[in-house]
């Protein structure tokens, strides 16, 4: 998973492959229901779109083990 969402433009959160990462997540779907092909451009662009949803959780998270 290195590198999800480097490189992408914001043009790119509109792709469909970006909003369904994202409605998967609110969906509460873990990462590895991508159903796109690894290493593809949908597959980081939804594993980017869904890091959009989980990531401030997971930061809120280890942020809580400190304090």
């Amino acid at each position: 998973m290195d590198g999800i969402g480097i490189g992408i433009d914001w043009d790119k959160t509109n792709e469909p492959a970006y909003l369904d990462g994202r409605r998967a997540a609110e969906r509460r779907e873990e990462s590895d229901s991508n159903p796109h092909e690894s290493g593809s451009d949908d597959h980081r662009l939804w594993q980017a779109g869904h890091a959009s949803v989980t990531a401030p959780d997971v930061v809120a998270d280890k942020i809580g083990d400190f304090a």
